[in-house]
């Protein structure tokens, strides 16, 4: 046996630090790494130092695109190959835990919940035909008590009623299912854009909405899993944003440092960029009174391309050795592609996917080693 020369403990500090896919290939080492390999602080630790990837989903394949942020800034796509998708039409619904991703069968197959690291899946059978699935956890609980909420709206002259189906992961059970319906009236909370602007965050679901009739004030509006339907909506808090119209600005929702908020707001007309974070850790239980936003980059570049909300348009922000960087995924209808653009200081990187050759879906997820429960 080989003498160990650093203490345990210390070893654990660089660990963590070290990217997950390493991490898989670290397991056989020694027993020791193999244990706190599945350690759950560990894990959490790990987590949140990972750096954000994209996940792309074409009509059969999903790839993971991973950029790297040094002085000449590359990509890396791998093609996961889930054979179990190849062939089936599904769409990409989200992240929970940054690598969670729930796919909603059109032909009947119901759903699944799939770790792409991992490679583990967990399958639910088809509930009811209803749109707009999240999955999130109740963080309240000592163990996290993971569930599938689905919703939709239906707006009228007298107000929205919202549906909602709860589905939770039970450990011998699909699904346990209870329908409720909730009913506001006018002036009511709409969202920005489609469910493609939502972000989850301690196992709660956020998103950019405004008032209705609309003023220009916009805010993050927030979907506790911890709380009784009726009473899980509710304001976060407001948006830096300035008193804009949405018809001349377009904001997008997005994660900074796997425990912050990062929003972007980009003018239709002059393309120019303007990107806040929210200075400290969103934590479990936070009201949003407290949230300061600060400054972190502007960008100004003459026929940028336009961060749509609902369309398969993501990004996140890093800020490493080598200064402030914006990464945006972005879709050419026209051309079928896709590219990665990278932002920082003077530099604007543009990188074309060549392995992704038609429309797609995508999200910004971070690879983990959390187990599906």
């Amino acid at each position: 046996m080989v003498e160990r020369k650093l203490p345990l403990d210390l070893e654990e500090e660089i660990l963590f630090r070290v990217p997950p896919r390493s991490l898989l290939r670290f397991r056989s080492v020694c027993r020791e790494w193999n244990t706190l390999f599945h350690n759950k602080r560990f894990i959490n630790k790990n987590f949140a130092c990972a750096r954000p990837e994209f996940m792309l989903k074409t009509y059969s394949y999903i790839y993971s695109i991973s950029v790297d942020l040094n002085d000449d800034p590359t990509i890396n796509v791998r093609d996961l190959r889930f054979d179990h998708l190849h062939g089936r039409h599904y769409n990409l619904k989200g992240t929970c835990d940054g690598n969670f991703f729930l796919y909603d069968f059109h032909e009947g197959g119901g759903c699944v919940v799939s770790n792409p690291l991992l490679r583990q899946n967990k399958w639910f059978a088809k509930a009811k035909n209803i749109c707009g699935k999240y999955m999130g956890y109740d963080g309240s609980r000592p163990e996290k008590s993971y569930k599938i909420i689905g919703m939709w709206e239906r707006h009228s002259l007298d107000g929205i009623t919202t549906t909602y189906l709860v589905s939770e992961f039970a450990a011998n059970a699909y699904w346990k299912v209870t329908d409720h319906t909730s009913f506001y009236e006018e002036p009511a909370f709409r969202s920005d854009s489609s469910g493609n602007n939502r972000v989850s965050l301690n196992g709660n679901l956020y998103w950019t909405a405004h008032t209705y009739p609309e003023t220009g004030q916009y805010f993050i509006r927030m979907l506790d899993f911890s709380k009784e339907i009726e009473k899980s909506q509710k304001t976060f808090c407001v948006l830096p944003c300035k008193k804009k119209k949405s018809t001349t600005h377009t904001r997008v929702l997005s994660m900074y440092k796997g425990d912050r908020f990062s929003v972007l707001e980009q003018s239709r007309k002059t393309r120019e960029i303007e990107i806040w974070v929210t200075k400290d850790k969103i934590g479990n239980g936070d009201d949003g009174d407290n949230v300061v936003w600060i400054k972190f980059m502007t960008v100004s570049i003459p026929d940028f391309p336009m961060v749509l909300s609902h369309m398969s348009t993501k990004y996140f922000v890093d800020n490493n050795i080598y200064g402030k960087s914006f990464v945006l995924c972005c879709p050419s209808k026209r051309l079928k592609a896709a590219w990665v653009y990278i932002v920082r200081g003077d530099l604007c990187k543009k990188i074309k996917i060549d392995q992704v050759l038609c429309e797609f879906e995508s999200s910004v997820y971070v690879p983990s080693l959390i187990t599906i429960p």
